[in-house]
């Protein structure tokens, strides 16, 4: 192996580290696209943060989907530690309060999830007069998901999967249905 191959192979392998969160962030639109969800939003900034917005067509409970993803680590320690990122998603649905009931069940949501902090797989509910918004976070390491010659699409459609039911799971029963 000469010397221009290994230059070659380290400027890949320091490229690959830099953009494993765009690579994640492609494997999630796709499977956010397989799953009947419209990108409405993107943002992406210089320091490895993006956020993105789905509308979720048919999915029974949610409305839209917030996905945040923010890498933590870079450079040399993303070599020793991982690739660690901070995956924020919050889920939301949309409710009109026409009851009184609603307000007084909107309350005592709210303050059951005053104090949680929505890390580790915990979910929050808040409620914001017609809305309702599940949030949970995540600290993930992309090298489970993206290493330098495969990206694990089913383990990444299979976390998001869970997760996403997760949320489902706390906004179902204050979905409100008219009839």
């Amino acid at each position: 192996m000469g010397l221009f191959d290994m230059a070659k192979n380290f400027a890949h392998s320091r490229e690959l580290k830099e953009s494993k969160d765009e690579i994640f962030v492609g494997a999630l639109i796709n499977y956010m696209y397989k799953n009947g969800a419209v990108l409405i939003d993107i943002q992406t900034d210089n320091t490895n943060n993006h956020n993105l917005t789905f509308k979720l067509v048919n999915h029974p409970i949610m409305n839209t989907l917030k996905i945040g993803i923010s890498r933590k680590v870079e450079g040399l320690a993303s070599s020793i530690i991982g690739s660690q990122t901070v995956l924020s998603i919050h889920a939301v649905i949309r409710n009109e309060v026409v009851e009184p009931e609603d307000i007084i069940k909107m309350y005592r949501t709210d303050f059951k999830n005053m104090f949680k902090v929505p890390m580790f797989g915990s979910v929050k509910v808040n409620h914001d007069l017609n809305y309702i918004i599940a949030e949970t976070s995540y600290i993930i390491d992309l090298n489970k998901f993206v290493s330098s010659n495969k990206v694990d699409k089913e383990l990444i459609f299979e976390k998001l999967n869970d997760i996403i039911n997760t949320l489902s799971t706390h906004l179902e029963p204050l979905k409100k249905t008219f009839e």
